[in-house]
């Protein structure tokens, strides 16, 4: 574990294993750690990059206003300093915008692409919703917080998990890096705010699209327009789950991504 200067921020990364990278972007309001289900597999297969975005983590502050491709350019910078020529990419959410953005504009560093319970831009109905998450982020207490946004992470049959969901309170709970209100509203404002429908076909390198059959808040429409747009893209929808696919469905998940990067 370390950390590297990219432009204005320090950027908090490790690497875990050998051999081909795989980068692995977090959505919004996450770092690293949570890819906690998928690195200790890939990292037998592949050198896991995993990182916290610019006001995620231990990452450092954003000294203004950043957009998607913003932080697309901190992950090549992130990229740059540890001399990563080209890589997987594996983007989560906010993250899958990101790498829909690095994939875009710098085609050449992408070896296969996985947009994992992402979208393809902000609309009316998300933009508020996550607005109302960041008012409740100021007003209520965090275990207010964290129960009030499960359902919407997880669906019916992710809380007949036992212990799925107040494990991931707790863990919220516990977390010495949750974003405060102002700094969770700012990655709000870049994730409401990027638009990439009209460009996804520029996207070359070989691309696998996974979505939660009951997600609330990237629902299915979005993976058929990333399915449709996308050349050659590939699309998997693992049934009865959410948004919350990395945790409730971790292994379903981990299968469909290991079979998809070793066919490089």
């Amino acid at each position: 574990m370390a950390k590297v200067r990219v432009g204005q921020i320090e950027i908090f990364y490790r690497e875990d294993g050998h051999g081909d990278h795989v980068v692995w972007i977090q959505g919004l309001g996450l770092d690293h750690r949570g890819w906690a289900l998928q690195t200790p597999l890939f990292s037998q297969h592949f050198c896991c990059l995993t990182f916290d975005n610019r006001d995620a983590g231990q990452t450092g502050r954003s000294p203004g206003p950043y957009t998607i491709k913003t932080m697309a350019d901190d992950t090549i910078g992130l990229m740059d300093a540890l001399a990563i020529k080209h890589a997987h990419i594996v983007g989560l959410s906010m993250g899958g915008a990101i790498a829909q953005e690095l994939a875009i504009h710098y085609p050449a560093r992408v070896r296969r692409l996985v947009l994992v319970a992402t979208y393809t831009s902000g609309d009316p109905r998300g933009t508020a919703l996550l607005n109302s998450f960041v008012q409740m982020r100021a007003r209520f207490t965090r275990e207010e917080y964290l129960r009030a946004i499960s359902p919407w992470l997880f669906s019916y049959q992710d809380y007949l998990i036992p212990g799925l969901v107040e494990s991931a309170i707790k863990k919220g709970m516990e977390d010495p890096y949750f974003l405060p209100p102002r700094v969770y509203a700012r990655q709000v404002e870049a994730a409401t705010s990027h638009v990439t429908e009209d460009r996804l076909k520029r996207i070359k390198a070989p691309t696998l699209i996974v979505a939660g059959e009951d997600d609330l808040l990237t629902p299915m429409r979005f993976a058929r327009t990333l399915h449709e747009a996308i050349p050659g893209a590939r699309l998997a929808v693992i049934q009865g789950t959410g948004h919350g696919l990395i945790w409730s469905r971790a292994e379903e998940l981990n299968a469909l991504l290991l079979s998809f990067l070793k066919e490089a």
